[in-house]
C-alpha cells in the first residue's frame, strides 16, 4: 500500500478517515460596519419582504443555534437557508448597494451574513466589479469574507475585461488571496473564451497549478475535446499533468467512457498514474462493477494497481460486500494486496471488527498492510471501542498492533496514555520500542513532564524497559 505524506500507515489510515469525515469549516469573522470613510450610507427605510425575513429570522438576542423556533421551516434545512440569504443580499444590492452593505451588518449569525454578501456582491460585480473589488479589498477583513467577495467580483470582471482584472490582482493581492482570485478570474473568463484566457495563462508564464486547473476544467464542460488537445500540447510537467488531470476528472463526470477514449494513448502508455487515479475515482462513485471491468483491461504495472486501490477505497465506503467480493476475483500480487489494504483502510472506520475478522481469514501476506490499515482507521474513529475491545479477549500479536495504533494516535493529544499502551504490549521488543519513541517524542513537547512519569514509575518498569529509557533519557533532545 503506498502511504501518502511522512509513509507511516498512520498517515495512510487518517487520510482514508478524514476523506470520510471531513466537513468544511468556516472562518469566523468580525465585519467592519461600513459608512463613514468609503462614503457609504444608512439602511433605506423602505425594505422588502424578503430582506426583511432575512434579518428578522433572529426573534431575540439567543443565538440561531438556541432559538430554532423563531426560524421559519423552509429555512431549516441548510441549503434552502443559504440560496434564502443569497437571494436577500441580491435583492438588496439591486435597490442600493450601500443599504445592502448596512443590512449585511445587522445580520448576526455569521453563515447567513456571509450568504447575504455573497448575494450582495454577486449583483454589485454585474454592475461595477472594479468597485467592489476594490471595496472588499479594502474594506473587508481578512478571511473567507473577503476571499468569497473578491473572488465573485473578478470572476464577474472576467467577462468583460479579464486583462484589467488580472493586472488589479496582480498589483492589489498577494498570497493565497491573490491565488484564490486569479483562479475565480480564469474561470470567468474560460466561460466565456478558454481559448483566450489559456493563451494569457501561457503568456504571463505563470505556474501555478490551480489556475491550470481552473482552465482545463471549465472549458471541458462544453468542449472536452478542445480543452484536451490544449492540455496535450503543454510542455511535459505539472502544469500539463494537472490540465489533463482536470479534463479527464470533468469529463469523468459526465461520461467516463469518453474521458478513457480521449486520454486513450496516455493511459496505454501506463505512465500516467494520476490520469487513472482521476478517471477510476469519478467511474466509482457512480458504477464501481464498470470500473473494475475497465480495470482489468489495463496494463499490469503502477497504474492498473493505483486504479485499483483507488476502486477499493470509494466502493468499500458504498458497498463493502461486493468489494470484497471483487477482491477475491484478483490474482495474487501486488495489486491484490493494494486493494486489501485499502478495503481493510476503509472497512476498519466503519466496522472495524468485521473488517478484521474478513482480513483474519486471508493469507497473512495479503492481509498484513489492510490490518494495520484496519487497527489505525479504528483508532481514529473510535477510540473508545478500541479500548474495550482490547480489554476481551484479542490475540495477543493483533492486540500489540492494535496498542501501537491507538498508541500512535493518541500520541497527538496524551502521551501519558500512549505509554501505558506500550506498556501493554506483551512482546518485549515491540513494548520497548514503543516505549522509547513516545517517550523520545514527549521530552521534545515537555521535557520536564515526560521525566517525571518516567520517575514516577520507575520501579514497576520491567529491566529491559528501563535500560531502553535510560538510553532515551541521556539523549539530547531539541524542544518543538
Amino acid at each position: 500500500m503506498r502511504l501518502p505524506q511522512n509513509g507511516s500507515p498512520a498517515a495512510n489510515a487518517m487520510w482514508a478517515v478524514c476523506g470520510a469525515v471531513a466537513g468544511t469549516t468556516l472562518t469566523w469573522w468580525t465585519v467592519p460596519r461600513p459608512g463613514g470613510p468609503d462614503g457609504f450610507g444608512h439602511v433605506p427605510d423602505t425594505r422588502s419582504s424578503v430582506r426583511d425575513a432575512a434579518l428578522q429570522v433572529r426573534a431575540d438576542d439567543r443565538p440561531l443555534s438556541q432559538n430554532k423556533s423563531a426560524i421559519p421551516p423552509k429555512l431549516r434545512d441548510a441549503l434552502e437557508r443559504g440560496e434564502h440569504f443569497r437571494r436577500a443580499g441580491a435583492e438588496a444590492a439591486r435597490e442600493n448597494v450601500a443599504g445592502a452593505l448596512d443590512e449585511a451588518y445587522a445580520i448576526e449569525n455569521r453563515q447567513d451574513q456571509l450568504d447575504f454578501y455573497r448575494g450582495l456582491y454577486g449583483i454589485w460585480s454585474e454592475e461595477d466589479p472594479s468597485g467592489a473589488a476594490g471595496h472588499a479589498q479594502a474594506s473587508l477583513p481578512a478571511g473567507q469574507l473577503q476571499s468569497d467577495a473578491i473572488g465573485i467580483a473578478v470572476n464577474k470582471w472576467a467577462e468583460n475585461s479579464p486583462r484589467e482584472a488580472w493586472l488589479w490582482a496582480e498589483q492589489n493581492l498577494t498570497g493565497p488571496l491573490k491565488e484564490r482570485a486569479l483562479t475565480d478570474l480564469m474561470v470567468g473568463w474560460s466561460r466565456r473564451s478558454p481559448q483566450q484566457a489559456a493563451e494569457w495563462l501561457q503568456i504571463t508564464g505563470v505556474t501555478s497549478q490551480p489556475l491550470f486547473n481552473a482552465v482545463a476544467s471549465t472549458w471541458a464542460e462544453d468542449n472536452p475535446s478542445a480543452a484536451a488537445d490544449w492540455a496535450k500540447s503543454l510542455p511535459e510537467g505539472p502544469a500539463q499533468d494537472t490540465a489533463e488531470v482536470a479534463v479527464a476528472s470533468t469529463v469523468a463526470n459526465q461520461d467516463p467512457q469518453e474521458a478513457v477514449e480521449i486520454f486513450q494513448q496516455e493511459i496505454a502508455s501506463g505512465k500516467e498514474l494520476n490520469l487513472v487515479i482521476a478517471i477510476a475515482d469519478v467511474w466509482a462513485t457512480t458504477n464501481p462493477a464498470e470500473t473494475a471491468g475497465w480495470i482489468s483491461k489495463l496494463a499490469e504495472g503502477p497504474a492498473k494497481e493505483e486504479a485499483a486501490a483507488t476502486l477499493a477505497t470509494v466502493w468499500a465506503a458504498s458497498d463493502i460486500q461486493s468489494a470484497v467480493a471483487w477482491s477475491q476475483t484478483l490474482g495474487p500480487g501486488e495489486m491484490r494486496r493494494e486493494v486489501i489494504a485499502h478495503l481493510g483502510t476503509t472497512w476498519g472506520a466503519i466496522e472495524p471488527q468485521a473488517a478484521l475478522g474478513w482480513l483474519d481469514d486471508l493469507p497473512a501476506a495479503d492481509a498484513n498492510e489492510g490490518i494495520t490499515g484496519a487497527l489505525y482507521s479504528w483508532a481514529g474513529t473510535d477510540p473508545v471501542g478500541m479500548r474495550e475491545w482490547l480489554g476481551g479477549e484479542v490475540d495477543d500479536t493483533l492486540a500489540d498492533r492494535a496498542r501501537q495504533s491507538l498508541g500512535d494516535v493518541l500520541s497527538e493529544t496524551s502521551l501519558p496514555d500512549t505509554m501505558d499502551l506500550a506498556l501493554g504490549m506483551t512482546s518485549e521488543k515491540a513494548r520497548n520500542e514503543a516505549l522509547a519513541r513516545y517517550f523520545r517524542e514527549w521530552r521534545k513537547r515537555d521535557d520536564e513532564g515526560a521525566l517525571d512519569w518516567l520517575q514516577t514509575n520507575w520501579d514497576t518498569l520491567p529491566e529491559s524497559s528501563r535500560t531502553q529509557l535510560t538510553a532515551e533519557q541521556s539523549r539530547a533532545v531539541t524542544p518543538k
